[in-house]
């Protein structure tokens, strides 16, 4: 799990932050660890075994999904892109972490 503090827009609201969920960005970095393109079983199965099968993701804005969900809303921000039963990192970046 990660932790509350991060770097970026120092106005935001931290109170439901690293409350027990793993944040969306880290999702992204597995898949950029593993080249920015990987099948979406495979990115599953790797969260998986990073984070635990029942994970809770969420943003930082305290939203929480499971794992299909964070992929549809990282994929609506454009962080990622979701080509058949394919994943890839998307045009926008992630957030600077946490």
């Amino acid at each position: 799990m990660t932790t509350p503090a991060h770097d970026h827009d120092p106005d935001h609201d931290h109170s439901n932050e690293g409350d027990g969920f793993v944040f969306g960005h880290e999702i992204l970095s597995i898949l950029a660890d593993r080249g920015g393109r990987l099948p979406v079983a495979e990115l599953k199965s790797a969260a998986g075994a990073a984070f635990g099968e029942q994970a809770i993701y969420g943003n930082c804005h305290g939203d929480r999904f499971g794992f299909e969900g964070l992929l549809a809303f990282l994929s609506s921000k454009g962080k990622l892109a979701l080509e058949g039963d394919v994943a890839s990192l998307g045009r926008v970046p992630g957030c600077s972490g946490h």
